[in-house]
């Protein structure tokens, strides 16, 4: 940034006050210099008409009485001219050069002269001249002085700068009240956005208040500070939930290792506080990895392979470890698979399989089934997952995406699910360019579609 510009004020007003300052003083000089210059011509113009005619009245008079000699007779007004022009620097004079050069007749032998070349009009240091052509070749010089004509042009300049200096005051004055008028709405907005904190997120700025580029931007900022407290509530209940999930499993630790311990026991009842310790470890174990999965994911730290693969294969492989779960629960589990070629990691997509396979088992009914559909269309491999299961109410629908979120929270604890499965399957899902679907009747069952970009090179 050039040096000048960062010894502006900081200040938006001010600098915004000096710009058109400057900007104003070009053009009001621009303006007054032209001025002058117009006036300082028109005066000049209305001088050499003057100087034009007395020169053409010394002409006529002129009578040639030898090469280098002229006698002149002036009618009596244009040699009153001459001699009421006064004297010094407003003098009116005249001179005469004949053909051959010589000076032949000149009025004021104190004024000192320069020979013209020709007929022209001139300005020569404090003087005015015109000279025009006379008989025999001659050359007739009528000259006057210019102070007056300077004094004019000075005071004129005088007046047009004060003028214009009281305009730039003006105009000074009024852009401080525009500009502070026009800020206004963003010293709102900034006292507002200084207001939002952490235990302050319901702040919001009225648009009411503001014109209209400027209600674009507090439109704009307030949609920002939604999605900041949509977001910051968000990871308040992630890690509440979070710590909930972690507090279940660490509480049955603590219990049973207090429980072992407090009194000498029997081999079987030491291998039953192991066991439901492990068994809570395992639950831990499962909720740190999903958490470290979605931290991860968040923070783009996880890379996908991209392997030519057969979703309907995946989808075959994933059910058959899911086939003794299935059986426990009574779910019967059918397949309607045909072939769909796409790239992705294998592993990510037969976890997100996994978990939606998982959901339908588990929120189904004793003696229910499971439809795994998969079929290509549209240039899209396709996953269908549907259940007879309990179905999902209306009003949880758009919530089952959220981390933590169970639609039945004692069922999906006594099942073991940790509420992150479907967030990690949305992430699998739009990580490889797709997305999931949810269509669901309450009491009829749900089904979860997937869509993916499907490809055979």
């Amino acid at each position: 940034m050039p040096e000048g510009l960062r010894l502006l004020p900081r200040s938006l007003r001010v600098r915004l006050l000096l710009w058109s300052a400057t900007i104003l003083v070009l053009v009001l000089s621009a303006f007054v210099l032209n001025l002058r210059h117009r006036l300082r011509s028109s005066l000049l113009e209305e001088l050499d008409a003057k100087l034009r005619s007395h020169a053409e009245a010394v002409a006529v008079g002129l009578v040639p009485v030898s090469d280098d000699r002229f006698e002149l007779d002036l009618p009596g007004g244009d040699l009153r001219s001459f001699q009421e022009a006064g004297e010094g620097a407003e003098a009116l004079y005249y001179a005469v050069w004949s053909g051959s050069g010589a000076l032949a007749v000149r009025s004021d032998p104190d004024i000192p002269l320069e020979r013209p070349e020709r007929p022209l009009s001139r300005t020569r240091d404090q003087w005015r001249e015109v000279v025009v052509e006379g008989p025999a070749g001659a050359l007739v010089l009528v000259g006057r002085g210019t102070r007056s004509l300077q004094d004019r042009v000075q005071a004129f300049s005088r007046r047009a700068l004060g003028a214009a200096g009281l305009a730039l005051v003006l105009a000074l004055a009024g852009g401080w009240f525009l500009t502070t008028r026009a800020l206004a709405p963003i010293d709102r907005i900034s006292r507002v956005a200084a207001a939002v904190s952490a235990s302050n997120l319901g702040q919001r700025i009225d648009r009411m208040e503001m014109e209209t580029e400027l209600g674009r931007l507090a439109e704009t900022l307030n949609d920002t500070f939604d999605r900041l407290q949509a977001a910051f509530e968000q990871q308040t209940r992630f890690t509440s939930d979070a710590s909930h999930e972690l507090r279940t499993p660490l509480s049955v630790v603590t219990n049973q290792a207090e429980l072992a311990l407090r009194r000498d026991r029997q081999p079987e009842e030491y291998r039953d506080a192991l066991n439901a310790i492990l068994e809570a470890a395992r639950r831990m174990r499962a909720v740190v990895e999903d958490l470290l999965t979605l931290a991860r994911a968040d923070a783009g730290e996880l890379s996908l392979r991209r392997d030519r693969l057969d979703l309907a294969a995946v989808v075959r492989d994933t059910a058959k470890l899911m086939a003794g779960e299935a059986e426990r629960l009574g779910v019967a589990i059918e397949f309607d698979l045909a072939d769909a070629a796409l790239h992705g990691d294998r592993s990510r997509l037969q976890e997100m399989v996994m978990n939606l396979l998982a959901n339908a088992i588990r929120y189904n009914r004793k003696g229910g089934r499971v439809t795994l559909r998969v079929r290509t269309g549209g240039g899209l491999a396709l996953l269908d997952v549907s259940d007879t299961g309990i179905g999902i109410p209306p009003e949880q629908q758009a919530l089952v995406f959220d981390r933590f979120h169970r639609v039945d929270k004692a069922r999906s604890r006594e099942a073991g699910g940790s509420g992150l499965g479907l967030a990690i399957s949305r992430w699998i899902a739009e990580a490889h360019g797709g997305r999931i679907l949810l269509e669901s009747e309450p009491g009829s069952g749900t089904t979860f579609r997937v869509e993916l970009p499907a490809g055979d090179g």
